[in-house]
């Protein structure tokens, strides 16, 4: 069976798991981050979404990319990864999601990964626990006679989420190169003005800040502090894997 992986990941947890889905299987994996593809599948193919959570909601930018991905009541596994707060809606969004564009839901997965706004958070997830947990997963879908829908938890009335009230900017020792820009995945960032982000359109993915070259990209320092420490408050404990199957 074809098997193909898509994942969203501005700060590279979602990749990390996708990877690693990728190699077990020995599929291909498509990074749909910064720009859409047009592709079609069919029933016998299975393809895994791999989408970070942000307030127990996927990324707004994923129903743009999803506009080019169709199936054929192709059997698809949902792959939720978050900063070890929770999923809380995001697993059935995108089971909504994929079904609107032609796909089954046979399976879907919570797992770890550092959270964007703070990454000691979630560090050095996954895990090699985490890893052997999905391996198993991985290996029981696979073993299955023939893939039947799965329904994923959560609440179809989504969790209200508006995004978050701060955004990154670039110091003073900003060069204009406009690898942001290039690589912000809602078009935000103004190549010919790089300081600050279209409020309108930055998710707050942090991804400008993974990716410049120069680590001049930051939150303010203010909001930082205060994001951290409503984290640690809202992150605490070790959160383990989820599967359904």
């Amino acid at each position: 069976m074809k098997t193909t992986v898509l994942y969203f990941s501005p700060t590279g947890g979602t990749e990390k798991v996708a990877q690693m889905i990728a190699g077990e299987l020995k599929a291909d994996a498509l990074d749909i981050t910064t720009f859409g593809y047009d592709l079609s599948y069919d029933a016998d193919e299975l393809l895994f979404f791999c989408f970070p959570v942000y307030g127990g909601r996927i990324p707004s930018p994923l129903y743009k990319r999803m506009d080019g991905v169709r199936g054929d009541r192709t059997p698809a596994v949902m792959v939720a990864v978050y900063g070890n707060r929770a999923v809380d809606d995001a697993l059935i969004e995108m089971s909504d999601l994929a079904r609107r564009q032609g796909f089954r839901t046979v399976g879907g997965c919570e797992m770890i990964a550092p959270h964007s706004l703070d990454r000691s958070i979630g560090a050095g997830r996954p895990d090699d626990g985490d890893a052997a947990k999905l391996k198993g997963f991985l290996k029981e879908l696979m073993a299955k006679e023939s893939f039947t829908t799965v329904a994923m938890p959560g609440s179809h009335d989504y969790r209200k989420y508006d995004g978050l009230p701060f955004h990154p900017v670039s110091g003073k020792e900003c060069s204009g190169c406009g690898t942001c820009a290039q690589e912000c995945p809602t078009g935000a960032i103004d190549p010919g003005d790089p300081m600050k982000p279209d409020p309108a359109k930055c998710i707050s993915c942090m991804r400008c800040i993974s990716v410049c070259p120069f680590e001049v990209r930051h939150l303010p320092r203010a909001m930082k502090l205060a994001a951290a420490a409503s984290l640690k408050v809202m992150c605490a404990g070790r959160k383990e894997p989820k599967f359904y199957i």
